[in-house]
Formats: C-alpha cells, sequence, structure tokens
C-alpha cells in the first residue's frame, strides 16, 4: 500500500506550530480582559492536541503515556507549587486558591474538584485545561492498548459517547460531570482534522495556495469575532471551525514561509500558557491596569511582550531540558 503524506512525514509541521502560537497569544490577550477577543484560545489547543496525539502516536506509540507525562508534568507542577506558595504566604493575591495538602495533591494528579467559590478550577487555574488533556491521555492510552491503527477511531467514539452520556454523569458528581461536558468533542474534532490529512494530506496540499490563504483567514476571522458562538445547534463550532483552520494552514505545507519569531513563540507555547498570568497580574498591579485608556494599552503590549519573553527563557531553561531528561529515561 502506498504511504500516505502523514505516513512519510513525522517532521514537525509549521503550520500547526504557528497555530500554537496564535492559540497561546489568544489565551494571553483574551486575560487581559478588555481587548473584546473571543475566548477561542483553549477550544484551538485541544483540537491541535487531538491532531498531535494522532499524528505522534502514528508513528511512535511506545510509552506514549509516560512520553506526555513527561512533555506536560514538570512545568506544570513547578508553576501549581508557585500558586501554592503564594496562597500559603500571601493569600490575599490569590484569594480563590486554597492553600489544603488535599487541593495541592488534586491539582498535581489532575483530578477535577470544586473551589470554595464553585469553579472546577485546581490551584493554577488555567490547570483545569489540563485536567482535561489529562483525561485525553488516559483515553488515548487505553485505546492503543486495544489497538495502534485503530486507536484514533475508538478515541473519537469514547468523546462522542462521553458528551452524549453528560446529561446522566451530572448528578454522579464533580469528576463525571466535568470528563463529560461537550468540551471533550473539541479533542474529537482534532482527531477529525488528522484522520483528514492522514487519508487526503496530499490532495489537500494541491489546493490552491490562495484558496487555502483566504479559508485559513476567513475561519480565524470567525474565531477572533466570536461568531462560532452565534451559531445554532449543539455541535462544536469552535473546534469544527478551529479544525477547518488547521487543515488550512496544512495545506500550505512547504509553500508558507513562517515567521521565526511566530515559530519560537508556537514552540514555547505551553510555558506561555501557564505562567502568564504571573506577568499579567504583576504589570495589571504593580505598573497600570490594563484598559482602552493610552497608558492601559501600553501595559497591555508591555505585559504581552513581557509574558512571551518569560514564556521563551522558560521553554529554554526548564520545559525543553526537563522534558529531554525525562525522554532519556523513558528510553
Amino acid at each position: 500500500m502506498t504511504p500516505t503524506l502523514a505516513d512519510k512525514a513525522p517532521a514537525r509541521l509549521d503550520g500547526l506550530q504557528v497555530l500554537r502560537a496564535v492559540a497561546a497569544l489568544a489565551v494571553v490577550v483574551f486575560h487581559c480582559h478588555w481587548t473584546g477577543i473571543a475566548s477561542f484560545g483553549v477550544e484551538l489547543f485541544f483540537v491541535i492536541s487531538g491532531f498531535v496525539i494522532c499524528h505522534a502516536a502514528a508513528h511512535d506509540p511506545r510509552h506514549f503515556l509516560a512520553r506526555r507525562v513527561a512533555r506536560v508534568v514538570p512545568l506544570y507542577w513547578l508553576a501549581t507549587g508557585g500558586v501554592f506558595a503564594l496562597a500559603v504566604l500571601a493569600p490575599a493575591l490569590v484569594p480563590a486558591s486554597h492553600a489544603s495538602a488535599t487541593n495541592l495533591l488534586r491539582s498535581l494528579l489532575f483530578w477535577p474538584y470544586l473551589r470554595a467559590d464553585g469553579a472546577d478550577m485546581p490551584l493554577l487555574f488555567l490547570g483545569w485545561t489540563l485536567n482535561y488533556e489529562a483525561l485525553f491521555y488516559v483515553v488515548f492510552a487505553g485505546c492503543l492498548a486495544i489497538s495502534n491503527r485503530l486507536a484514533p477511531l475508538i478515541a473519537l467514539g469514547v468523546l462522542i459517547a462521553a458528551a452524549l452520556l453528560h446529561p446522566w454523569c451530572v448528578p454522579l458528581g464533580d469528576p463525571l460531570d466535568f470528563w463529560t461536558r461537550p468540551m471533550v468533542l473539541n479533542f474529537a474534532c482534532g482527531i477529525g482534522a488528522w484522520l483528514i490529512w492522514h487519508r487526503a494530506g496530499e490532495a489537500l496540499q494541491r489546493i490552491p495556495a490562495w484558496l487555502a490563504w483566504l479559508s485559513a483567514a476567513a475561519l480565524f476571522g470567525v474565531l477572533l469575532a466570536g461568531a462560532q458562538h452565534a451559531l445554532a445547534g449543539s455541535l462544536p463550532w469552535s473546534g469544527i471551525i478551529s479544525a477547518g483552520l488547521l487543515l488550512a494552514l496544512l495545506a500550505l505545507a512547504g509553500r508558507a514561509r513562517w515567521p521565526t519569531t511566530l515559530l519560537l513563540v508556537g514552540d514555547a507555547s505551553y510555558s506561555l500558557y501557564l505562567l502568564h498570568p504571573y506577568v499579567l497580574e504583576a504589570v495589571n498591579r504593580k505598573i497600570h491596569a490594563f484598559g482602552p485608556d493610552p497608558l492601559g494599552v501600553l501595559a497591555t503590549l508591555v505585559a504581552v511582550l513581557a509574558a512571551v519573553a518569560v514564556a521563551f527563557a522558560m521553554f529554554r531553561l526548564v520545559e525543553r531540558p526537563s522534558n529531554r531528561a525525562l525522554r532519556r529515561l523513558i528510553g
């Protein structure tokens, strides 16, 4: 059987790295609160994750779960430890995070729980998304144990079934309620994008470049404006549109020259995602409040650039070295 484009190329996909950068920057700007940007970054990250997990496992399914732990855990635990320390030493800075051994353990183990204010968030509030990521990794690992080849299709079925069962899971307590929410369908959209790329990647790359650019611009515009939230029905429109955007950028593989800075932000997107709240809070509280006034706009720009700089430093000094060391240990 002739190998597909996805079979041939475990190489880095620059369009995907650019989209990682876009997702991380969208979350950062959204958390500045005054900009009016729609909240699409997290859904986009989940779609990317669904695609990347399928793509990586297709080329080398060995030690799948251990490799995901090596990728995600070190920096998350470090950031969570920082919030825990603040909650102990200066609780007024993180009033929603209650420093207890139980909350710390549940946060570190990606176990959903309700805070005192009723929010499904661990000590590091962004960790709620990592709770979904951890669930997806465990589900996909189980699917790989059944069949390497069929794992994406099995995982797709499991995620859709979980979302359909959500109404019956709500009364069963917070973890099941959390894990079966429609948010998990964004991973399914990423799997769907990978299945299309796996089967028809070469056909996608024959699409005229101008059409791929136009499609990407239109889909990104929809996400940026938040128009997907106005679409009727129960379909995961953010995930579907994000998957279309991902495929449009992948169709440009070899035909687009992406800015190096944007690719570097994509590399450091996980560090940027986890650590930007520290930087935003420091600038917003100590320098100038964010807002549409001239100084507020300048403070916002300074905060975003500072968050990117911190992310670059943490990626080079902590995230990448720890990931490499753990992967060597895994073998």
